[in-house]
């Protein structure tokens, strides 16, 4: 069981990492909130810092909305940098997308773990490292987590790959 929780940490560092940090997962969490007028056609994707300087946020956008979502992009940044009181975002790029059901953050259409079923074993063990998590959205992003790294290893033992 301790291998599971060391594997889960090292991919769940990585794939934060990867996508933006605790800045992202923050951003993910109160997006919503932060920018009503487009949260049901954009979403935050990924966050791309360069040394220290602010981010380019990338944010996937249902197609035919991006003209939309490109006139908010100074009032999409604004709102992110009085959010976290400093410069975080410096410049947002557009994907047009078909946004992930259920409103996934993070992950995109290239994810070809999509169709596999979830490593149950290893998806009980990692959501159940979440019982203490308060935040309800902030338990949805994870579960959502989990249930995609379950599915990458299962993904991964079709393969012929180990779960180390």
């Amino acid at each position: 069981m301790r291998h599971i929780g060391k594997v889960f940490d090292k991919v769940a560092r990585k794939a934060l990492a990867r996508h933006g940090g605790p800045v992202m997962a923050e951003l993910a969490r109160v997006w919503p909130a932060l920018c009503p007028e487009i949260a049901d056609f954009a979403r935050p994707e990924a966050l791309k810092r360069s040394g220290r300087q602010p981010a380019t946020l990338k944010l996937r956008v249902e197609p035919g909305r991006a003209l939309e979502v490109q006139m908010m992009q100074p009032v999409v940044m604004e709102r992110i940098n009085a959010h976290f009181g400093q410069p975080v975002v410096a410049r947002i790029s557009l994907v047009q997308a078909p946004l992930v059901a259920g409103g996934t953050v993070g992950a995109g259409a290239e994810d070809d773990a999509e169709g596999v079923e979830p490593d149950a074993a290893l998806l009980r063990e990692l959501t159940a490292r979440l019982d203490n998590v308060q935040d309800a959205e902030l338990r949805a992003v994870l579960e959502r987590m989990a249930e995609g790294i379950a599915r990458r290893m299962a993904r991964a033992r079709g393969r012929g790959l180990s779960r180390t």
